[in-house]
């Protein structure tokens, strides 16, 4: 008797050990494991197959989790086994549903299909236990439905998702609902429909959380992520990954969804080069966990990035590979998007029968209802390389499937489309009311989203600028080419708000800090309700300044320059230059990196055909528009040329002086020895590599006794915050970091750590209308893909800097010593703070006349931040 109660009370722990562990299954799996590893120890020995059977379907169930695809299937298999030794027919049903969940997270989706099916028809049979097979019967449906999907079946997809939410809320199984509700957007997001995805995203990720269940959370919070840059809310997407970012604990597959959900952000937001890298990245993992389909949409992912990199070989390799995976999974919706990318290479390579080809298999497929954008898509492309009476159809059936899609970007795909073929056509005036209209689209599409949510980056808009203003520049009247200019200028001055939006707030360090920084992006983010076009006559475009100015503007492969003289613009197309001026700047840039201090010019025949390039190209084709200057000219650059000194290379002492008629005053205002006291702060970060930077901070108190100095330790981000409302000056000379991929997270180091670009503009630190110098390595820099200049120096202006110093390349230190002494001896004479560096540039010059030692630093307001 003794011995009988001891076996039942063994087994009975046993099972209180095996609820245990399956209660800590979501909410802690290190617990969960040990106690799985107590009872296993507890049964070894025993042929305990139903108990057996619960620990490996609960460790199959961890193995998903942390995304070990292989360890769950052989998991729900051994437990499967067992369930049908032990004669519990409905509980190897279940552990073989276990199975099919990992073919489908594997891309086996005919596979995961066949079995399920037959599943179901068990289930017909055991009608006897009715609540078990109800609960069996709603995750056959919502397996069907992922299946299905995943083949592309939409519509039957849709029908098995619906009844399985059914059954789940009649059963109360809200974690169910939200499996229903993750898989049903993940699904619209792949037929194009992120804003409708976007709503089951938001409801799964809210289940999750109000279950405790932080890992599936996650998941649905990345599909989110990636449900945002669908729209082109890029901002918001990075924000939310960035508080995303895998932890140690992460598993292999939320690492591969994360990487892919940031490469499409990165590519929307105009870095192809970054794109690529994460979604190889994505590649890698998810080929080490077997994942077909997720390698599939990675690799696709690459193929994209290479397109618009402009890497047709390996787009073409990248994308044969990814046909190739889909076709295995049967994943004929994503082949559709593959064969789209194999149209637009073509496009690309000129070869029009083979273009013609794949859109044709994107037709044939049938695919409008399903997935409306790739039946628009695929008829933009065909309509570019048909005859023009049969493009007309394609584009009237395009804009008709893209109005039932109610997709602003279609519309505005659309809109574009047909403005270049009515351009191909002479109906120039009707083209121009297209890309107006779709660049209303596309302003509507901002106000529809809010007041609180990220500025939208469309590929299609900046295309729709481009070609109106290539079109009104055709017109070559004087009205025409002012709106050229303040389109331009409208699309160059958009570029910070997406990237900024999601910078309130200092940057996320700590977990909680993370959390609430995640609850505010996903709480402000909609969908909109409707996408009505503005009227036309409410459109607010930007004034034309009094002055003069240069602006230049890269629209695809050429240069335009618009010239600014006392409030009326004159436009010069320069030609299809911008491939060589980049080329011209990025040898500029690396003539600079070569330069070391033993190799100072002081000799005046010094020679940089990289500058003489720029200047033939830039500068000379509009010296007879710039005659006769009597006011002083303002440069502003565009892309790759935010990186050309312009201020310093036109003044009195570089090289591109002679080229126009004085574009500078030459002589300097007078000095003042009645000069008002300056108040400035300095923060000093000295380390071994830079030991002139204790000097530096030394100089300006020589030069400006009331000086605050702070070095070292002292030199804080509070400190920092603290004081800079007071000063007139604000003086940063540290290590500097640029970012190309993020500008926005480019930094400075202070004396308790990095400070952010987004830490600047978080609105904790009121710059009051000072100077801020940045005497810090890439503080002047901006990415080349972006219309504005964004970075460092940007986000000092946007926390209310009345001007910032910055240098656009690394310069030997003890010269930049010299420069900025200069600077101080000319600010505590009186002068301006740009004239101040004009003459600091200038003496340097003298010395050392190459412009790598005194072009760098330059004055950058809040007119040429605009540009």
């Amino acid at each position: 008797m003794r011995s009988a109660d001891r076996a039942s009370s063994n087994r009975t722990d046993v099972d209180n050990l095996i609820d245990g562990a399956a209660s800590w299954l979501h909410r802690d799996l290190d617990r969960c494991v040990e106690l799985l590893d107590d009872a296993e120890t507890a049964i070894k020995g025993q042929r305990d197959l139903g108990r057996a059977a619960r620990i490996s379907e609960i460790r199959g169930e961890v193995a998903l989790h942390l995304g070990e695809l292989g360890a769950a299937s052989s998991a729900f298999r051994h437990a499967r086994r067992n369930w049908l030794a032990v004669g519990r027919r409905l509980d190897a049903a279940r552990a073989t549903l276990g199975c099919t969940e990992v073919q489908v997270l594997l891309g086996e989706y005919e596979a995961a299909e066949s079995a399920v099916l037959r599943v179901q028809a068990q289930l017909g049979r055991e009608a006897h236990e009715e609540s078990r097979v109800a609960l069996l019967d709603a995750t056959v449906q919502r397996q069907l439905a992922d299946a299905r999907a995943g083949m592309g079946q939409m519509t039957a997809a849709l029908r098995h998702y619906e009844t399985a939410e059914n059954l789940y809320a009649a059963l109360g199984d809200a974690d169910g609902m939200a499996l229903v509700s993750l898989g049903r957007g993940v699904a619209s997001l792949d037929a194009g429909r992120a804003h409708n995805a976007m709503v089951e995203l938001q409801r799964a990720r809210s289940s999750y959380r109000a279950s405790g269940q932080e890992r599936e959370s996650v998941t649905a919070s990345i599909m989110i992520a990636a449900s945002l840059a669908a729209t082109g809310q890029v901002a918001r997407a990075l924000g939310v990954l960035d508080c995303l970012q895998p932890h140690d604990g992460a598993s292999r597959w939320q690492v591969g969804i994360h990487r892919l959900a940031r490469s499409q952000a990165l590519l929307r937001a105009g870095l192809p080069a970054e794109a690529h890298a994460e979604a190889g990245l994505a590649e890698d993992v998810f080929a080490q966990i077997g994942a077909v389909e997720c390698s599939a949409r990675a690799a696709l992912a690459c193929a994209e990035a290479s397109l618009r990199w402009e890497r047709f070989e390996v787009a073409a390799r990248e994308v044969a590979v990814a046909d190739r995976l889909f076709a295995e999974c049967g994943s004929q919706l994503l082949r559709g998007r593959t064969w789209l990318v194999q149209a637009e290479l073509a496009l690309a390579r000129g070869d029009l029968e083979l273009a013609a080809g794949k859109c044709a298999r994107v037709l044939d497929a049938d695919l409008d209802d399903v997935a409306p954008f790739l039946g628009v898509h695929a008829r933009l492309l065909a309509a570019r390389v048909v005859e023009p009476e049969h493009a007309s159809d394609l584009l009237d059936a395009a804009a008709d499937l893209a109005v039932g899609a109610a997709v602003p970007e279609l519309r505005v795909d659309v809109l574009l489309a047909r403005a270049r073929h009515l351009r191909r056509l002479g109906h120039s005036d009707e083209a121009l009311e297209a890309l107006r209209s779709a660049l209303g689209v596309g302003r509507a599409w901002e106000q529809r989203l809010g007041e609180d949510a990220s500025a939208v980056i469309l590929p299609s808009l900046v295309e729709a600028t481009d070609e109106l203003i290539a079109l009104l520049l055709e017109r070559n009247d004087h009205a025409a080419q002012i709106e050229a200019w303040r389109r331009a200028r409208m699309m160059k001055s958009s570029s910070l708000g997406p990237l900024v939006e999601h910078t309130h707030g200092a940057r996320p360090t700590t977990d909680e800090e993370r959390a609430q920084r995640l609850d505010e992006l996903l709480q402000t983010s909609r969908r909109p309700s409707s996408w009505a076009t503005p009227d036309p006559d409410d459109e607010v475009l930007p004034s034309v300044p009094w002055g003069s100015l240069v602006e230049y503007y890269v629209t695809g492969e050429e240069v335009v320059a618009f010239v600014v003289r006392d409030g009326q613009v004159d436009a010069r197309v320069l030609g299809a230059i911008a491939a060589e001026t980049r080329r011209l700047v990025s040898s500029w840039q690396q003539e600079c990196r070569l330069m070391a201090p033993e190799s100072r010019v002081i000799e005046e025949g010094w020679a940089s055909p990289a500058l003489d390039g720029l200047c033939e190209l830039l500068v000379k084709p509009l010296a007879d528009l710039l005659a006769d200057l009597d006011d002083e000219l303002q440069v502003i650059g565009h892309r790759h040329l935010h990186a050309v000194p312009f201020e310093g290379l036109l003044d009195e002492v570089g090289p591109w002086f002679s080229a126009l008629d004085a574009p500078f005053p030459s002589e300097l205002p007078p000095t003042s020895p009645d000069a008002p006291g300056i108040a400035a702060l300095v923060l000093a970060v000295p380390d071994d590599n830079a030991p002139l930077i204790t000097a530096e901070a030394e100089m300006i108190f020589t030069t400006l006794p009331s000086a605050q100095i702070l070095i070292g330790e002292e030199a804080t981000r509070e400190a920092l915050i603290e004081r800079a409302p007071d000063a007139d000056v604000v003086h940063l000379v540290c290590h500097g970091v640029f970012r190309q991929d993020n500008p926005l997270s480019s930094a400075l180091q202070l004396g308790d750590g990095w400070l952010h670009a987004r830490d600047i503009i978080s609105g904790a630190l009121d710059l009051g209308g000072a100077v801020v110098v940045l005497s810090a390595c890439g503080s002047g820099l901006s990415p080349d893909y972006l219309a504005e200049p964004i970075g460092l120096a940007s986000a000092c202006l946007s926390a209310g800097a009345e001007g910032v110093i910055a240098a656009l390349w690394a310069v030997d230190d003890a010269v930049t010593l010299e420069l900025m002494t200069s600077f101080y001896r000319g600010l505590a004479e009186g002068l301006a703070p740009p004239y101040a560096l004009r003459r600091a540039r200038r003496e340097v010059a003298a010395q050392h006349p190459h412009p790598y030692f005194w072009a760098a630093f330059r004055y950058v307001g809040h007119e040429a931040r605009r540009g």
